[in-house]
C-alpha cells in the first residue's frame, strides 16, 4: 500500500490548525501566567486584604495598580498563545 503523498501547503495547513483546549484549562493556564506576572512585579503591594461583604471573614485581592497590570498581563498572555502556539479555548 502506498502512502498518500502530501504537498508542502497541505503540511502547513496541518500545523496552522487551532488546538482548541478545554475552557476552565485554558483560563486556569493563562491566570496563573498573569499572576506570576504581577506578584513578581508587585511584590508585596499585590494584594490587599479586606472584609468579605457576604461573611464575617476577610477576602484577598489585588490592589488597584496590581489588578490593572494583571489584566494587561491576562489579554497578554492569551494573544500570545492563541498566535505563537495556535491555542485557544474550546469556546472561541
Amino acid at each position: 500500500m502506498m502512502a498518500k503523498e502530501i504537498s508542502e501547503e497541505e503540511m502547513y495547513q496541518d500545523l496552522m490548525e487551532k488546538i482548541h483546549v478545554n475552557n476552565s484549562d485554558y483560563m486556569e493556564f493563562i491566570d496563573d501566567i498573569a499572576t506570576q506576572i504581577t506578584i513578581q512585579r508587585f511584590g508585596e503591594d499585590t494584594h490587599v486584604e479586606i472584609q468579605d461583604g457576604l461573611s464575617d471573614g476577610m477576602v484577598t485581592i489585588f490592589t488597584d495598580d496590581a489588578q490593572d497590570f494583571y489584566n494587561e498581563q491576562y489579554d497578554w498572555v492569551e494573544t500570545m498563545l492563541n498566535r505563537t502556539l495556535k491555542v485557544y479555548s474550546d469556546e472561541q
